[in-house]
C-alpha cells in the first residue's frame, strides 16, 4: 500500500486537530460588566428579610403573563445571593392591598403602601423591579431598574439600572459563558440562550444581584495575618 505524501498526511493531521477544537471560542474575549450601581460598601446587618416586589412594565406594554414570568427569574438571581431571606410579594396580595398588580420604584406609592409591605412580610426592606426595556426577538434586550428601600421609611439603600442587549458582543459572550457554567442538562447550553427571554433574563438578573453588597468586605491583600496568642 502507497503511503499517502507527507503534505496530505499533514493535511489530514490538521484537519483531524480541527475537529478536536473547542466550540466555545467565541467566547473567548471580554463581557459585558454591569456598573451602573450604587449603595453602600457592605450589606447593612440590620436587614435579614426583604419583600420582593412584583416587576412593573414601565411602558405598560407587556401582556400580564409575560410580565409576572419576570418574577420567578428575579427571584432566582437574587436567592443565588443568598444576601437575606426574600419574601416574595405576590401580584393577587398586591391587589387585593391597593387594586394595582405593581409599582414603579419612580413613581408615587399608595399611602400607607410600604407600612402594609412591613407588617405583612416582616420585612426590615422592599425591593422593586422596573422592567424598562423588553425586546423579545433576538437580539434579545432587557433593561431594568432594581431599587432596595428601607421599610417603613422608603430611603433608598441601594440602586441599579442597566440594559443587556445581545446584539452587544462581550453581553452576548458573558450570556453564553453564563449559560455553559449553569447547564443542567447535557449538550450546550449556549446555543438557545441568546434566542430564549427567558433564559436571557436569567442571566440578567443573576448578574445584576450579584453586584448587591457582599455581607462583608474581604480582606485587603495588605492586611497581614495577626500571629496567634
Amino acid at each position: 500500500m502507497r503511503r499517502p505524501p507527507l503534505v496530505f498526511a499533514t493535511l489530514l493531521a490538521l484537519l483531524a486537530g480541527c475537529s478536536s477544537v473547542p466550540r466555545n471560542l467565541e467566547d473567548v474575549g471580554p463581557v459585558y460588566t454591569p456598573a451602573n450601581v450604587r449603595g453602600p460598601a457592605v450589606w447593612p446587618a440590620e436587614l435579614a428579610r426583604v419583600a420582593v416586589l412584583p416587576a412593573h412594565d414601565v411602558a405598560g406594554r407587556l401582556p400580564s403573563e409575560s410580565l409576572a414570568a419576570y418574577d420567578p427569574l428575579w427571584q432566582r438571581g437574587l436567592g443565588a445571593t443568598q444576601r437575606a431571606e426574600l419574601v416574595p410579594v405576590g401580584r393577587p396580595e398586591l391587589s387585593v392591598w391597593t387594586g394595582r398588580e405593581s409599582f414603579s420604584s419612580a413613581g408615587l406609592l399608595p399611602a400607607g403602601l410600604l407600612e402594609r409591605v412591613a407588617r405583612e412580610t416582616g420585612a426590615q426592606a422592599a425591593l422593586f423591579l422596573d422592567l424598562t426595556t423588553v425586546k423579545s426577538y433576538p437580539p434579545l434586550a432587557l433593561g431594568f431598574r432594581a431599587r432596595l428601600v428601607a421599610l417603613p421609611g422608603g430611603e433608598t439603600i441601594w440602586i441599579a439600572d442597566e440594559l443587556f442587549d445581545a446584539a452587544d458582543a462581550a453581553t452576548a459572550r458573558g450570556a453564553r459563558r453564563f449559560a455553559r457554567a449553569n447547564a443542567s442538562a447535557p449538550g450546550d447550553a449556549a446555543h438557545g440562550v441568546l434566542q430564549s427571554p427567558s433564559r436571557f433574563g436569567d442571566y440578567a438578573f443573576h448578574a445584576v444581584a450579584a453586584l448587591l453588597p457582599p455581607r462583608t468586605l474581604p480582606p485587603s491583600p495588605d492586611t497581614k495575618p495577626q500571629p496567634a496568642r
